[in-house]
């Protein structure tokens, strides 16, 4: 029964999430909106995996591998927004044209992208699915009775979860209470894509956890070495990015020329927003304020399927 009753709280919050899904469909080029489809996305994904349980084990995969799709076009996609935005604001006496047509262009094609996995998921009627069996679930018990038995294998889920997510920080002890204050330094064994997706998912499934476990949570801290990591990856995928698109630069040029003579101006370009993004930046109030709408990932697939 007690199963039963945690099922039916996880339903509750899968089905809230799917209504929230359902209302963000990412149509547009706005960063905000993106994040906000992105985020309610990654939740979902969070959900399958907390309260994987209680779902059809080969379901839940198949969910994933589907989702997988729209998060990596949604996360692409947000970070040419975010890099668009912050190549903008710059205090430059001119503006990279070059560089903001490239990434413009690219923005273009992820956004179909985007829009290709969100009706492929539409087709293949996974939503429906996923609300079907989660309306199965929810009459089954009710969600918000949160007794000390339904808290318990709330606590057991976390700690689970836990043990798999963030065993990279350093200091993390694996007999460590629900309550004990996490040590969130960054460790070395995995890439900060890797950090990011696992420490992502743990925020996520906090959050739908806090109503039945509440300040036993270590939300606080989550939250803010979330929002540190999420600034460090950006810059790394900043850099990533704009190397990529000035080697594409330089192979047109060779392509089309035959030489590199007039490529120099266009290199000192990216080159200097490369070394922008290289350099300290923690105190940069443009990648702290942007880190804040941060919410999926390639990284969140890796970390579940850890």
């Amino acid at each position: 029964m007690s199963k039963s009753r945690f099922c039916a709280y996880g339903s509750a919050q899968t089905l809230a999430v799917l209504e929230s899904c359902g209302q963000v469909r990412p149509v547009g080029q706005a960063l905000e909106e993106v994040e906000r489809a992105r985020r309610a996305v990654v939740r979902l994904q969070a959900c399958l995996t907390l309260f994987y349980p209680c779902f059809p084990p080969t379901r839940v995969a198949f969910w994933k591998r589907r989702l997988r799709r729209l998060t990596r076009a949604l996360n692409a996609l947000s970070d040419h927004l975010r890099l668009i935005r912050v190549i903008r604001s710059g205090e430059t006496p001119a503006k990279p044209h070059r560089i903001l047509l490239r990434l413009e262009q690219r923005v273009e094609g992820l956004l179909q992208k985007a829009h290709r996995a969100w009706e492929r998921l539409q087709r293949e009627h996974v939503p429906n699915e996923i609300r079907g069996l989660a309306k199965r679930q929810a009459a089954w018990g009710t969600g918000h009775d949160a007794n000390n038995e339904v808290k318990l294998i709330a606590w057991t889920r976390w700690e689970e979860l836990k043990r798999m997510n963030l065993k990279w920080l350093e200091g993390f002890s694996k007999g460590a209470g629900i309550s004990d204050r996490l040590d969130l330094s960054v460790g070395t064994s995995h890439s900060i894509e890797v950090r990011w997706g696992r420490l992502q998912l743990m925020v996520e499934a906090a959050e739908l956890l806090a109503p039945l476990l509440g300040e036993e949570l270590p939300l606080q801290e989550l939250h803010t070495r979330y929002r540190e990591l999420s600034a460090q990856r950006f810059r790394v995928r900043a850099v990533e990015i704009l190397t990529h698109i000035k080697e594409e630069e330089r192979a047109l040029a060779l392509r089309y020329y035959g030489h590199l003579r007039g490529f120099g101006r266009i290199e000192r370009e990216f080159d200097r927003w490369i070394a922008h993004f290289q350099s300290d930046m923690s105190d940069s109030s443009d990648l702290s304020d942007l880190s804040d709408l941060s919410g999926g990932s390639d990284a969140l697939s890796e970390a579940e399927q850890s």
